[in-house]
């Protein structure tokens, strides 16, 4: 699987691919395709998935 290269994979071929990896190494996947992987759910993340602060929520500690 070396020569192939994650940017050229589909979403689903880097995660079929990703996992093969976590299996047969016990050393993980390659740095490159770690950052692809990541890369990509970059890309997809909404910026604001979760409020920072609830405006509705009682400070803990006051």
């Amino acid at each position: 699987m070396s020569a192939l290269q994650p940017r050229t994979l589909t979403n689903q071929e880097l995660i079929k691919y990703f996992a093969m990896y976590m299996e047969d190494n016990e050393f993980g996947a390659p740095v490159e395709w770690q950052i692809e992987l990541l890369r990509r759910f970059t890309a997809v993340a909404p910026d604001k998935e979760f409020p920072l602060r609830d405006p509705n929520q009682l400070d803990l500690f006051s």
